[in-house]
């Protein structure tokens, strides 16, 4: 029920023309799943973090009052990427974690999204990212690690989702709160051709200070 559920609502946020530092220490949890334990995060080339993959260049910014998806996260975006805000994103969320925006990735030549969710599920990030995943669907390949997007402390993930393809989560702790950042793609070729804009997306994030 939980896999169909999933896949129903991220159909349902494509589909349907949506409107436009912690120190805490992850834990082993009495998830269902089987969750790996996060490692360290040195710079790693290759499989399955791909490190060397350089950030898109920027053409604009998310997360400001006049951007199109007003949050308290605030990261960048390459051109031609669009977004659009999420409106009634509780009826979406899938393991406590809530859709507030969603950058497709179409128009500028790829299938796939980034999207943004407000992750305020009770936990340590690990708890809170195996909730997400578990909820996900058939997920496997789970690999963990402690990072950093920006300046601010983070809980990345790297998975195989039920459709067979690769794909990415970070889990970011801001002051207002933490936010999850997901990238999905048709297949392997599209996630990788996207892993850029992750990057950017990743490198950019910051506290929304302006945010009241």
């Amino acid at each position: 029920m939980l896999r169909r559920t999933a896949t129903a609502v991220l159909a349902a946020l494509t589909l349907a023309g949506i409107a436009g530092c912690s120190d805490e220490q992850p834990r082993a949890t009495a998830s269902p799943s089987t969750s790996p334990s996060p490692t360290a995060s040195p710079v790693v080339a290759g499989p399955p973090w791909y490190d060397e993959v350089a950030p898109a260049a920027a053409a604009g910014e998310l997360g400001d009052k006049a951007s199109p998806c007003p949050m308290e996260l605030i990261f960048s975006v390459p051109a031609k990427w669009r977004a659009k805000a999420v409106k009634n994103g509780r009826d979406a969320a899938i393991g406590g974690a809530v859709p507030v925006c969603e950058i497709d990735a179409k128009p500028a030549g790829h299938l796939g999204f980034l999207r943004a969710w407000k992750a305020d599920a009770p936990g340590n990030q690990q708890e809170v990212m195996d909730k997400f995943l578990d909820a996900y669907g058939e997920v496997t390949d789970r690999q963990y690690r402690r990072t950093k997007a920006g300046p601010l402390d983070s809980f990345e993930a790297t998975f195989v989702a039920e459709s067979g393809t690769h794909e990415r989560a970070i889990l970011v702790s801001t002051i207002w709160g933490r936010f999850l950042l997901t990238l999905g793609g048709a297949d392997d070729a599209e996630h990788q051709a996207m892993l850029p804009a992750y990057q950017l997306a990743k490198q950019t994030a910051k506290n929304n200070r302006n945010w009241e």
